[in-house]
Formats: C-alpha cells, structure tokens, sequence
C-alpha cells in the first residue's frame, strides 16, 4: 500500500512537544511493545488470510467502504475467527449492541485485564453504563461543569474562536492541522470551564491524546502509544490542579470530554467538509445559516461519522442475531457501513456518536462545536476549495482521521 501523493506546497504542521511517559522499568516496556506488535500482527495476517475485519484493521490510508460491504455481505453478524471478534454492518444489530446491558463497555471487565488484547488503552474511554450515566449528569448544558447553557452557547462560543482563528491564517492553510485540530484546546477549555491561567497548557496537551480512540482497536506504534498515555497523564494531572477540590467525578468527567471530544470534532468537521466541497452549490447553501450547518453535520454522521468502529465486550451470556455469545465476547459495530445499511428505517437517527458510555459525555458538544466551526468557515472563505489529496492518518481505522487537508481560497 502506498499513501496518496500530496500535491501541496504547504509547510509541515508544528507540533507542541509530547509530554514523557510516566517512569517504567525496561522489561515492562519491551513486554508491552511486544504485545502490541503481536496483536498488529495478528491484524495484518488475517487480512493477507482474507478476513474482511482484519482488512478494516489494516487498511491503513485505503477506502474502508469495501471491505465494510464484505462483512454486510456476510451476513447480520459475522465472526472473524482469526480476530475472534464478531462484526456486524447490519443496522439493527448495531442497534441492538450500542444499547443492549449486556455490551457494556469497551473493553474487558474490571479486574480482567489479561483478556485485553492491546497493552495500551486509554484509562478516559473505558467507562461502563452506570459511570456513564453518573458522569454525564455533571456534563450536560446547564449543568455544574459546563461553561455554556445549552447548544446555542456552545455555538456562539465555538463560531467566536472560529472567526479568531480564520483571521490568522493565510490563503492557503491545512484545515485538519491548521484550523480544525487548534480551534479544540481553546473551545474545550473555555466550555469546560478552565480557569485562563490554564488554557495555553490545556491546548498544548489536547493534541497528543488524538490516538485515544483509534488506539481502542487498533495498536499504535510504541512511540505514539508512550507519548498518548503520557498526554493523557498530564492532562488528568492538569485538570487535578485546576479543579482542585471539585472532587474525583468533576475531573474524571472533564478529562472524558476532552479526550473524546477533541479529535472526534475535528474529523466531523473535516469530513463534512470534504464532502460539501465535493457536491456542487453546498458548500454555499451552508452558508445561509445554523440550520444549514447542524443539517450537514448531522448528515455526515450518518455517511461518514468521525467513529466507524464501535467495540464492545459482552459482560454475560447473550444471543445476539440469533447467536448466543459468551461472556467476554467481542463486538466490533462497523457504524459508517450500518448508517447506510438499505434496511435501516429511513428516519432513524445517526448511529456515529452514540448517546452511551464515553460519548454520553460529549456528543452534544461534539455536534456543537462542529456545527458552529461549519458555519464559520463557509460564512468567512465561501471560495474555499482543495488544493490537493487529503492523506489520512496511518493506523487509524476507528476515526480515519486527516492527516493533512490541503484548502485555499482566493481572498
């Protein structure tokens, strides 16, 4: 495989430093190492064995849509033996598995951790229903955490960075790297309710735990694993600090919203980009207005959402299309396949973003945020246009996350 050629003359993007991991003795290191060079290998080898979700797992930069028609080709509910996981594309199902008791979260049970197959997971999105449902309380509009009163204020507070941030660029500029990726850390933190001596160092920390998500299926390199887990740590460490005396639940719910909030926005936005550009007279017509915006959004999270993978361990005995499963099996939701599965009803709903376990916490936030920085963009460059192949992000199935998104505009 081979990454699609970048025609742009833009500058690499200027990252903030990573933070360092936390100290850990050498043979720890190498074993973790290990194991996840042995879970990416198992990955590759049943995609060169022609499994279609280990072809998912390493499809790299390559459109996934194939593969994902293969599974629903295969029926409601498919079994990768190789992976030994179950995968289904079919609407229902997926359904069924994001809301049924018995998948109640994405990894394997407290106090089990030797059946989890990736030795670096992100400690933010492993919560259950009942931490779910007790964190989400804190973190919905008028609620004790957030910053703003309901959608219409994370909108205007979103749209005011947005303009901010358009006013500093050039003609020609990376919207994934340049606009998308930095418009987070001064949103999240002003919504979160960050005190200001905190915001530089919050929007230093944000962008390296940008693998957060990705890394719940799907093992990084070791370097990028190390610097996320670090990223990770500090931020937790500096929510600690800036909440001091908020309690446990207060930090551990901002640090939620954070990690899977940040890069989940951003992919939204440059995916509802991406296709706007692609469509004759819609990138204009977004700009007549917030209803506009919220409409596209809402589409591409039905066609093409920021989360095209969704996992799941079983935590009983259950039957599921007609199969019973263990406890302890694993689901995968391929989300972006059953969005348009032909038999979904024709008013259902976007499954991307699913109002359950680490997603109670920031969906809302999420469609704010990328509907205001939506509508930013096309009211301020309605001229926009690519300026080259977009290059997705290696190791990223979960999120098929930009890169680099090359744009310009005349003025």
């Amino acid at each position: 495989m081979t990454r699609s050629p970048m025609t742009s003359t833009l500058p690499a993007p200027t990252l903030p430093p990573a933070p360092q991991p936390s100290p850990e003795s050498g043979r720890d290191i190498a074993r973790r190492a290990r194991g996840s060079q042995l879970t990416r290998a198992a990955q590759w080898f049943a995609g060169i064995a022609g499994d279609p979700y280990g072809l998912l797992l390493r499809a790299g930069t390559d459109d996934p849509a194939a593969f994902e028609e293969r599974v629903r080709a295969l029926g409601p509910l498919h079994h990768s033996e190789l992976l030994d996981t179950w995968v289904t594309a079919d609407h229902a199902v997926a359904r069924e598995v994001l809301e049924h008791p018995a998948f109640d979260g994405p990894g394997p049970a407290a106090g089990d951790p030797g059946d989890d197959p990736l030795p670096y997971r992100s400690t933010a999105l492993t919560l259950d229903r009942a931490g779910a449902a007790r964190l989400a309380a804190l973190t919905a509009f008028g609620g004790p955490l957030l910053h703003v009163p309901d959608g219409t204020g994370a909108e205007e507070q979103a749209a005011a960075h947005a303009r901010t941030l358009l006013a500093g660029l050039g003609r020609r500029f990376d919207l994934a790297e340049d606009f998308a990726r930095p418009l987070m850390g001064p949103v999240l933190a002003g919504q979160l309710g960050l005190p200001a001596s905190a915001h530089a160092e919050f929007a230093r920390i944000l962008p390296g735990c940008r693998h957060a998500l990705d890394g719940l299926l799907c093992p990084q390199t070791h370097a990028t694993a190390r610097a996320a887990e670090a990223a990770e740590e500090a931020m937790a460490a500096l929510l600690a600090r800036a909440f001091d005396g908020a309690g446990a639940d207060a930090v551990r719910a901002r640090l939620v919203v954070a990690v899977s909030a940040a890069e989940a926005t951003a992919v939204l936005l440059v995916n509802a980009v991406r296709a706007l550009l692609a469509e004759p007279g819609a990138w204009q017509r977004v700009a007549a207005g917030p209803a506009a915006a919220r409409a596209a959004v809402e589409h591409t999270l039905r066609v093409a959402p920021p989360v095209r993978l969704e996992t799941r361990v079983a935590r009983t005995g259950v039957t599921l299309a007609g199969t019973p499963l263990r406890a302890g099996a694993r689901v995968t939701v391929l989300v972006a396949a059953a969005g348009r599965d032909p038999r979904a009803p024709e008013d259902a709903g976007p499954l991307g973003l699913p109002g359950d376990l680490h997603f109670a916490l920031s969906a809302h936030l999420v469609r704010a945020n990328a509907g205001a920085a939506l509508r930013v963009l096309a009211e301020t460059l309605p001229d926009l246009r690519t300026v080259g192949e977009p290059v997705i992000r290696p190791r990223s199935p979960v999120l098929r996350a930009p890169a680099r998104f090359p744009v310009a505009t005349a003025a």
